[in-house]
């Protein structure tokens, strides 16, 4: 199983917030290029997985949702 980012929920909130990515970035406490990675699709070179800081940092920056909310987990095939 892969955790993923639920891409379209953040960049929602995001813009409820009037937040760039720059700002988004500071708030959730990691720079703006691994928020840029994180957003990118799955199959893109950059991409690169939600890692803790990223998880724990979308989460504090909007307490009013859930893991769920924002994450979700895939099935991956062997």
């Amino acid at each position: 199983m892969k955790l993923k980012l639920r891409v379209d929920v953040l960049e929602k909130l995001q813009q409820e917030k009037g937040w760039t990515d720059t700002q988004l970035a500071k708030q959730i406490g990691i720079s703006r290029s691994r928020l840029w990675r994180a957003k990118l699709p799955e199959d893109h070179l950059e991409y690169c997985s939600p890692g803790e800081n990223l998880i724990t940092g979308v989460l504090a920056a909007f307490p009013d949702k859930k893991f769920d909310d924002l994450f979700f987990l895939e099935k991956v095939c062997s």
